[in-house]
């Protein structure tokens, strides 16, 4: 597979998200109030449960509650690729490029990375912006407070650094073949939204297990149940993408 034909690829869907409104705003605005209004919410509620003064309390509180609004962030990374890896192929053809675009001397695993890489990067981004305000408001506050950091932990570092891009991936190869697979927009972003269902079940059953099973060890399991499915689900996009077929049954 050369990278070089994917990145084309992928330069030129990321150029096409800047000029899609719904898009661009969509990246912005979610990222925000997780990163913004969450880190409120929390910090407002254990200054008014926990004692005065009860440094070791309220300390054991916000990282317990910290660590379970990282979940948050898992099911952004996996909610923004259903409006954005929707538009992969159905939005080709509402451009009129889907057949020049097909002709391309790609192959289909340069093609199909091409596209996922182009809805993973700017998700990602978005989704690490949040993280970052996010991280920045409780530290400040707890610096100011407490005289201590309390982001980033371990569990925080192996979530976000494995467990939400893994999360990403799954949805956004998903949502590619979706996308290849109809050629309605809303009927792609619709079947696409079901996607995230497994993921948020799978962060409530994390949150249960964490009171039974250390929290990082738990991160790992995750993380290593998503590469395997991440690259199921990449071979499954391979076997099923049919050039011929999308020409003839969209035209």
């Amino acid at each position: 597979m050369r990278f070089s034909k994917s990145w084309i690829v992928t330069t030129k869907d990321l150029s096409v998200f800047r000029k899609n409104k719904y898009v661009f705003y969509s990246l912005i605005a979610m990222p925000l109030i997780i990163g913004v209004v969450l880190p409120t919410i929390i910090l407002a509620a254990l200054t008014a449960s926990v004692p005065a003064g009860n440094k070791a309390l309220f300390l054991s509180a916000a990282t317990t509650g910290i660590n379970t609004v990282s979940g948050y962030f898992i099911i952004i990374a996996a909610v923004l690729p259903t409006i954005i890896a929707s538009y992969s192929f159905v939005g080709e053809k509402l451009e009129k490029s889907l057949e020049p675009l097909l002709a391309t001397p790609t192959t289909d695993s340069e093609l199909l990375f091409g596209k996922s890489l182009a809805a993973f990067l700017p998700c990602m981004a978005a989704t690490y912006i949040g993280a970052a305000i996010f991280v920045v408001l409780v530290d400040s506050w707890s610096l100011a407070n407490f005289g201590q950091l309390l982001l980033p932990n371990p569990y925080w570092a192996l979530t976000m650094g494995a467990v939400t891009p893994l999360a990403c991936v799954l949805s956004v190869e998903a949502n590619v073949i979706i996308s290849s697979r109809v050629n309605d927009i809303r009927a792609a972003q619709q079947i696409g939204g079901l996607v995230i269902l497994p993921v948020i079940l799978l962060m409530v059953l994390s949150s249960t297990a964490s009171a039974i099973i250390d929290p990082i060890l738990l991160s790992a399991i995750v993380s290593g149940a998503l590469v395997l499915v991440d690259i199921a689900l990449f071979y499954v996009s391979k076997a099923t993408f049919q050039r011929e077929e999308i020409l003839t049954k969209w035209k």
